[in-house]
């Protein structure tokens, strides 16, 4: 029931990613990626709604939780996870650790994507 819950979600959280940021992209234009943006920002509003609020006043089950959470919101974005992993760091009042994970997340991502440019440039 988990797998069939996570991938129902995770098409209508790819199909939602897919609409919203072509609709935004065509009408921001071609200059800056304000669909990548604001597919990141709606994703973080709604999973710290859903972290909060459903997740604590709806008795989601288990299977539905993860469905939902992974499912759609790791097929929406991950930036939103990302997100909420490192305001809970910071709730917590662990600034070391969520300043690495900051720091190792964005700059290792810039890193990664030049490595992997370099290496399918190289292939």
């Amino acid at each position: 029931m988990r797998l069939l819950l996570i991938s129902a979600f995770g098409v209508a959280g790819t199909l939602a990613r897919y609409w919203l940021q072509g609709f935004v992209q065509q009408r921001a234009g071609a200059g800056f990626p304000m669909g990548t943006l604001i597919v990141n920002l709606t994703a973080c509003l709604a999973l710290g709604v859903v972290s909060e609020y459903a997740m604590r006043h709806i008795a989601f089950p288990p299977d539905w939780r993860i469905g939902i959470t992974v499912g759609f919101f790791g097929a929406y974005s991950t930036f939103s996870t990302f997100s909420l992993e490192t305001m809970k760091m910071l709730d917590e009042g662990d600034w070391l650790r969520a300043s690495a994970y900051l720091a190792a997340s964005i700059v290792g991502g810039l890193l990664a994507v030049r490595l992997g440019m370099r290496m399918g440039g190289a292939i």
